[in-house]
């Protein structure tokens, strides 16, 4: 009775502890403190956050160190560093504060556990932001469709009436991108046997036509993560000597027409945000990302095509294509040979060449996803 007696106490003292425990999240919603998207991570101002815990007046800023004090407890972090000090304490943050204009901001997920830490009333930081880091917890971190799969779009250039690029002997673009868009599914599905965290979805599996508008929009409304496009090249004046295989990711973002920005990030009203410095700069994080690690995946490709392809590397290189300008997810297009090349021509139509550049154009998916933790 006396045990049973100790652990009803025990009950009773851990649940008004975790009464008392601020629900950060929500108190960010019942005072309208402004959110920002940036990598697909919610992100809000400190000073927002410390006016709603009352500690406003006892915090400071040094460089790039912060110190504020909450619930008599000392907590130190860096600008751009995931470890925190609470007390004497040091903790692992997935995601580490970032300073925009002046503006120090934090990821709300993780300083809503700090908060409840210090409460006592919520899961140690240190274990949840493990499982955060974990490959398993990867696809909720990086995908914000929130359906937990990381998800590929695969673009079958031109199609239906749009046949692309034709060959000197008849050989049609839109049936090899098609051809090789399908074998690239097919290995990369033989890629991730068992791994329910990744979804391929096509864009077209027959020969039908979707303009470049229909691409970008599938794109969009499947909340794809990697936007892959399969295309055959071809010269101006279809000159017979031209020769290699290229691979395009999206320009810099001063090269670019800059987009408005979406009028709702995740479909709720507290992610939209008014104009200002800080959601421009915040913008241009999220672009300079999608620049960044296209160009890695388009750099992979083109290793990778090198390895089974006796022509010239062509290389990476940014450019300016619809597709590539107006998806705001990852995105790369790939020009897999000049069709107007007849050699070229004649290889494309061969079945196992087909079958050898869709398996490597999957062997350079694969080692994307790994090298960014969505494969373990």
């Amino acid at each position: 009775m006396r045990f049973r007696a100790v652990l009803l106490l025990f009950a009773v003292i851990l649940a008004s502890r975790q009464a008392l425990a601020v629900n950060l999240q929500e108190k960010v919603r019942e005072y309208k403190i402004p959110k920002y998207l940036i990598h697909g991570e919610s992100y809000v101002s400190l000073k927002g956050v410390l006016k709603i815990l009352g500690c406003e007046g006892s915090w400071g800023k040094i460089q790039d160190r912060i110190f504020f004090i909450y619930n008599n407890r000392e907590v130190k972090m860096r600008v751009g560093s995931t470890q925190i000090i609470i007390g004497e304490k040091k903790r692992e943050m997935a995601w580490p504060p970032k300073e925009v204009e002046g503006e120090v901001l934090v990821n709300l997920a993780s300083f809503d556990r700090i908060i409840g830490e210090i409460d006592g009333g919520a899961i140690p930081v240190n274990v949840v932001e493990s499982k955060l880091k974990s490959g398993t917890a990867v696809e909720e971190h990086r995908n914000s469709s929130g359906s937990g799969s990381y998800v590929i779009l695969i673009d079958a250039g031109h199609g239906g009436k749009d046949v692309g690029a034709k060959g000197t002997y008849g050989l049609q673009e839109k049936d090899v991108n098609l051809d090789v868009s399908l074998r690239l599914r097919d290995a990369l599905k033989k890629k991730l046997a068992g791994n329910s965290g990744v979804k391929i979805v096509m864009s077209r599996e027959t020969d039908v036509f979707l303009s470049l508008e229909e691409r970008v929009q599938a794109a969009k409304s499947l909340k794809a993560d990697l936007f892959f496009c399969v295309h055959t090249n071809s010269s101006r004046y279809n000159r017979f000597d031209a020769d290699g295989f290229e691979t395009y990711f999206p320009r810099r973002k001063e090269e670019m027409t800059v987009l408005p920005p979406p009028k709702d990030f995740d479909g709720s009203e507290e992610e939209t945000v008014g104009d200002s410095v800080v959601v421009q700069i915040v913008q241009d994080l999220n672009r300079t990302t999608v620049i960044d690690e296209s160009r890695n995946l388009a750099e992979m490709v083109q290793e990778k095509l090198a390895e089974r392809l006796i022509c010239p590397d062509r290389g990476a290189k940014p450019a300016n294509f619809y597709v590539l300008k107006y998806t705001p997810m990852f995105s790369v297009l790939t020009e897999i040979g000049f069709i107007c090349n007849p050699n070229i021509e004649a290889n494309l139509r061969d079945v196992a060449v087909r079958q050898a550049i869709g398996e490597e154009l999957a062997n350079a998916i694969a080692g994307y996803l790994k090298k960014v933790n969505v494969l373990p």
